[in-house]
């Protein structure tokens, strides 16, 4: 399950800046730092919902 956990958050922290490369064609640094934080905020929190 752990993998499985792992697997995902780096699937959403690489989402935005794959999405606006498709969007724009070109990869902003902003984007990557905004994929990189949400990706880490999904392995933090998780599934579970760990409180703050």
């Amino acid at each position: 399950m752990k993998t499985l956990h792992r697997l995902v958050s780096l699937i959403v922290a690489v989402a935005a800046p794959a999405a606006t490369y498709l969007a724009s064609g070109e990869v902003r640094f902003e984007f990557i730092i905004l994929g990189a934080v949400i990706g880490f905020a999904y392995w933090y929190w998780g599934p579970t919902g760990a409180l703050l």
